[in-house]
């Protein structure tokens, strides 16, 4: 199952970086911020927010493996495509539509739990964590003031990505790599981009978006 999760993730961002371009949102960039519900299964996060138990079970419950999954499951049927298929040009524009639906559903389900200001923090915590990454997501590029030539640029950096992403699921399904190699791999993928995509910005768009992230996050990660 997990290595179905895996795969279906990479696939995700194979397909939002391919036929959306610049400006858009994906589900992860080598780093826990691209999806809500990765940001709300950290202690620190829950903390921040201040969740109540009955909150943090509802969140549980929608991070569930299986649930997750289900909603890949259905997403393949709806395409009519292969796993194969998916993964060719035509395949990856044809299931855009459909995975950005799962992202907007996904997003939907966890600000109906949330309150307006545990909302609102969590977007600010997800600009602290994806730094300049955060204008892939179409109303942070917006808010930021991004240019048609700075998003376009911005694709380019994406499809760059995405190939290498897909060179890594082939290297941890052919065994050359591990999770572990994978995980650490897709975090240097992620701040390679992140600093691409801050070359591209000027220094009043940067301002903007540190403005956005709000007060400062206190990260604590269980590893040290």
């Amino acid at each position: 199952m997990k290595k179905f999760i895996l795969g279906m993730a990479v696939l995700a961002i194979a397909v939002l970086s391919n036929a959306q371009g610049g400006g858009r949102g994906m589900m992860m960039q080598g780093g826990p911020g691209g999806n809500p519900l990765m940001l709300l299964t950290r202690a620190d996060v829950k903390a921040d927010l201040a969740l109540t138990d009955e909150q943090s079970d509802k969140l549980a419950a929608m991070n569930d493996q299986t649930a997750m999954r289900d909603k890949f499951m259905k997403a393949m049927q709806d395409s009519g495509l292969s796993f194969e298929e998916m993964r060719t040009d035509e395949g990856r524009k044809k299931m855009a539509p459909i995975m950005e639906k799962i992202q907007a559903d996904m997003k939907k389900e966890v600000e109906a739990v949330l309150t307006p200001t545990q909302v609102k923090r969590l977007a600010e915590i997800n600009i602290q964590f994806n730094g300049n990454r955060s204008v892939l997501q179409k109303d942070v590029a917006k808010a930021v003031g991004l240019t048609e030539e700075q998003n376009k640029a911005i694709a380019d950096l994406q499809k760059k990505q995405q190939a290498a992403m897909q060179g890594l699921f082939q290297q941890i399904q052919s065994g050359e790599l591990t999770r572990e190699d994978m995980q650490e791999k897709m975090k240097k993928n992620g701040e390679i981009l992140d600093s691409e995509i801050g070359k591209l910005m000027t220094e009043a768009q940067k301002a903007k978006l540190k403005e956005m992230g709000g007060k400062k996050f206190e990260r604590k990660d269980e590893d040290g």
